[in-house]
């Protein structure tokens, strides 16, 4: 049986709508209106009994079901709302009224804007979600399910591949379909709300992975020189970003009193901060301005590094990552960064091949189920090994990065059954450990094109190094 929520402004709106009615005398006897005005009045005489009536011993459960009863009907009285506001938009009854919209209208009756709004975007869109409907018919689902529903499904729509996905009515049945499963399973609105904004990713990964590999392919950092200092121009792909970004917090803290450097200028005082350890790392001088100039007055403010002074730690990029993804599932949910950014399945890859990792077992509506152990993919041990049999980046068309800056990279994944031993290792710079992901996917899409994965062979044979 389904288990309702109970909003308290029910008895209240319902009051409001009797009330609005009631303010229009005229309505005609045997009218839908005045049908309308009557099971109201209904509805608020039984809730007046409930409230009013005594509670006999071994009988509270009476109010629990009149609760029950009036929270299921609030839902009933939204979607007949939205069936009211298509026909009223199909018959254009609003033509010479006072209102020109029927938001206007349920806000002058006492709705609040958001639910006017809700009602108003169900009643345009009810054909188009009939499965969605029959849901919220049926009491699978709520009437605010079936809002974020259509809501988010209509913005993935304008958002879609339309080179991939000319068709609107095939994209946004894709899109329903994962919206509405996660509304029958009991997703929590805000639950629904992150789920949509990811719809585009989740119907269409294959575009989502073209558009990221088309800004790592155009990526570029410009260095312009004038009299007085510089300009730096720097643009590229999400995992860039949030390398940079994570190295860039590592030299960040909150400003001390007394601090009155803006957001920008801190950043770029981290940004200096960054080369100047880089510099001290390698043994090479560090430039000092000369005494007294603007240059070294900016190199002598304070810029606190939060990261505990060592140095030794990698930038922390944290990710949550389903299994689905990393297994290129067809359908799976993206992997989310902790800057609340969409990644796509081969920065993901890419990142998980050298990292903590931590199982996390989640329900939909139970949130966080059990948290595992973490643990080091590549332990010292085996990052020594591969270090000693190769003092450079592995990847098979020849790289000069020291094996110290590279990544420990499974051969074959970990979530396709590869080892972590030094046999299914290799070592790989991050720059070409995100490029193999990114052909490893693109590969997967072709043989899924292909209709035959065996064709992928081909495809990966310039990986035969580097995989």
């Amino acid at each position: 049986m389904k288990s309702w929520g109970f909003s308290h402004k029910a008895a209240a709106i319902a009051y409001i709508w009797y009330m609005a009615i009631e303010q229009h005398p005229g309505i005609p006897a045997g009218s839908p209106a005045e049908e309308i005005r009557k099971g109201l009045a209904g509805v608020l005489r039984g809730v007046e009994r409930a409230v009013g009536a005594e509670v006999a011993p071994g009988h509270r459960e009476a109010l629990a079901q009149a609760m029950a009863a009036l929270a299921g009907g609030q839902d009933a009285l939204d979607l007949a709302a939205a069936r009211l506001a298509a026909r009223m938009r199909e018959t254009g009854a609003l033509a010479g009224s006072d209102h020109s919209t029927v938001i206007g209208l349920l806000r002058d009756c006492g709705r609040s804007l958001a639910q006017a709004r809700a009602v108003a975007e169900v009643g345009d869109h009810l054909e188009e979600h009939a499965e969605s409907v029959r849901a919220a018919e049926d009491g699978e689902i709520p009437f605010s399910a079936l809002a974020q529903i259509v809501t988010a499904c209509g913005k993935a729509v304008e958002k879609r591949p339309a080179e991939e996905y000319p068709d609107a009515d095939g994209f946004r049945a894709g899109a329903e379909a994962i919206m509405l499963q996660a509304a029958r399973d009991g997703v929590a609105e805000s639950g629904l709300k992150r789920i949509g904004r990811t719809l585009v990713e989740r119907v269409s990964p294959k575009t989502h992975e073209e558009r990221h590999r088309r800004s790592y392919e155009e990526r570029r950092a410009r260095f312009l020189r004038n009299a007085f200092g510089f300009t730096l121009d720097v643009q590229g792909d999400i995992a860039s970003e949030h390398i940079v970004a994570s190295a860039l917090d590592c030299h960040l803290a909150p400003p001390s009193e007394g601090d009155e450097r803006t957001m920008e200028e801190r950043r770029f005082d981290a940004l200096v901060q960054l080369c100047e350890n880089r510099l001290i790392a390698e043994g090479v001088a560090v430039p000092v301005p000369e005494e007294g100039s603007d240059a070294a007055t900016a190199l002598a403010a304070p810029r606190p590094c939060s990261c505990g002074g060592g140095g030794a730690e990698r930038p922390l990029v944290n990710l949550t990552v389903p299994l689905a993804a990393l297994q290129g599932r067809e359908g799976a949910e993206p992997a989310v960064s902790d800057r609340d950014r969409v990644l796509p399945g081969s920065v993901a890859g890419a990142f998980a091949a050298d990292s903590l990792l931590r199982r996390v077992v989640t329900d939909p509506v139970r949130g966080v189920v059990d948290i595992g152990r973490a643990r080091r993919t590549f332990p010292a041990r085996i990052r020594e090994a591969l270090a000693a049999k190769a003092g450079t980046c592995q990847w098979e068309g020849g790289c000069s990065v020291p094996a110290r800056w590279c990544q420990g990279d499974h051969r074959t994944e970990w979530w396709e059954g590869g080892t972590t031993s030094v046999g299914n290792a290799q070592l790989l710079c991050g720059r070409h450990n995100r490029e193999k992901h990114m052909l490893r996917l693109k590969a997967h899409y072709r043989a899924h094109r292909g209709g035959d994965r065996g064709d992928s062979d081909d495809d990966d044979g310039s990986l035969s190094q580097a995989a």
